[in-house]
């Protein structure tokens, strides 16, 4: 009985140290930026020092705080203090705001040579948590504040944020339709491909080298894949009828793919050479658009088997099928979180085309977009937001970002339209 008095008093105290005691500033989480109950991190990022301390200088230092700043505010879950409270200035007197962080940061310049240094500080502590020196041209000070913003992201969060990662879309210019892409931000845009002719279906592999995507340069739409690193693109596959749908395997030497080589669309497993290794579907029905579980060990996809489009979910090991949406009699293009626990997809209700999520494992969908038609979605990388195209503003697709549960939502670009097919790449270039 003693004994028993005695485990229960340390099993007590155990759980009370566990409940109560203080998580260190580094290792602190606020991951659920879809909650309402969420409390975003209040941090300041006053502009950089510079040296030499000139006119052109400390405008850049300005400039590339603001950079810092703004990839900050975009994963949600920070809280930027306006540098206008303060004058922008590093030795501000913090004590009069309600202030968790603060980044400190200095920029030296010689012609068009960059060094820029940042520091993480815990104001709590007043300990530097993260410091990183970062050196290049002056063009590159984007990529400077992108890969400090994650550094930040990964020291608080405990998960590496989006600051990395490139969106690829295709866009109709000049009566064809190339592949664009673009910093997360919308910034560098930057043209993939040049085939004078219609390209669909943009995806870049998990490490972000590859881009592979149809094209129907040849006439037909056949397969490609770019090699980003070294700007080199080459015919993935070319059988008989369609080659599309692209979708990289987790471990990025696979694709699952849609050919049409034997008659109706099926999807089949191949190699980054082109050479089938399995047959995934089979029968009469159309079977299209597949896409990966985070394991690799399911893909969903789209089949009219049941009369009209709807997705569908296979299990690689055993070939099980089994239907995943029921609700709407047109759902396509679905698209599984990094997270692995919803599938976003584009499905028509009330005569129009829109965005909802639903649970993996099945269950009720929840509708994200109510204005206009929007389809296309895409997942971050760390599963948080999601890319899709809308005609909110007109007859012409316009890119646009949201959260997970659908607030947030915000236009990417102000001046260009007509793009389909988006993808969030990989948090890895």
């Amino acid at each position: 009985m003693i004994m028993s008095t005695r485990c229960r008093l340390l099993l007590l105290f155990f759980m009370f140290c566990l409940i109560f005691a203080p998580f260190p500033a580094h290792a602190r989480i606020y991951i659920d930026i879809t909650s309402p109950y969420l409390k975003k991190i209040p941090i300041a990022v006053p502009y950089l020092s510079a040296g030499p301390d000139t006119f052109e200088n400390r405008l850049l230092g300005k400039k590339i705080a603001g950079i810092l700043s703004n990839d900050l505010a975009f994963h949600g879950f920070f809280s930027v203090l306006d540098p206008v409270q303060y004058g922008g200035k590093q030795d501000a007197d913090w004590s009069r705001f309600r202030l968790d962080y603060l980044i400190r940061g200095r920029l030296n310049r010689t012609g068009n040579r960059l060094v820029v240094e940042f520091r993480l500080y815990d104001l709590a502590s007043g300990k530097m948590i993260e410091g990183r020196r970062y050196r290049g041209r002056v063009r590159d000070q984007r990529i400077m504040a992108h890969r400090f913003c994650d550094i930040v992201v990964k020291a608080i969060t405990g998960e590496h944020g989006v600051s990395l990662s490139r969106i690829a879309f295709v866009m109709q210019r000049d009566g064809f339709k190339e592949i664009y892409s673009a910093d997360f931000d919308g910034y560098n845009l930057r043209k993939e491909t040049n085939d004078r002719s219609i390209t669909l279906s943009p995806r870049y592999s998990p490490d972000g080298r590859y881009l592979a995507y149809t094209s129907y340069k040849s006439g037909r739409p056949l397969l490609y894949i770019k090699d980003l690193r070294r700007g080199t693109t080459r015919k993935l596959t070319e059988y008989k009828g369609l080659n599309i749908t692209p979708a990289w395997h987790p471990n990025g030497k696979l694709l699952a793919v849609t050919l049409s080589k034997d008659g109706t669309p099926d999807i089949y497993l191949i190699d980054l050479w082109g050479k089938i290794k399995a047959r995934l579907t089979d029968g009469p029905s159309i079977n299209v658009s597949p896409t990966w579980s985070p394991d690799g060990s399911k893909i969903a996809f789209v089949s009219d088997r049941s009369g009209g489009p709807q997705i569908y979910i296979m299990d690689l090991k055993t070939r099980a099928i089994k239907r995943l949406t029921y609700q709407g009699d047109y759902n396509t293009d679905p698209q599984w979180s990094p997270k692995g626990d919803r599938i976003a997809y584009a499905g028509r209700t009330n005569g129009a085309i829109q965005v909802f999520t639903i649970p993996a494992n099945g269950g009720d969908p929840v509708q994200l977009t109510f204005c206009g038609n929007n389809e296309n979605p895409s997942w971050s990388p760390d599963g948080r937001q999601l890319l899709f195209t809308s005609t909110r503003l007109g007859p012409k697709k316009c890119l646009y970002m949201m959260f997970a549960n659908g607030q947030g939502k915000r236009r990417v670009f102000t001046s260009l339209d007509g793009i389909s097919t988006p993808f969030w790449g990989p948090n890895a270039f």
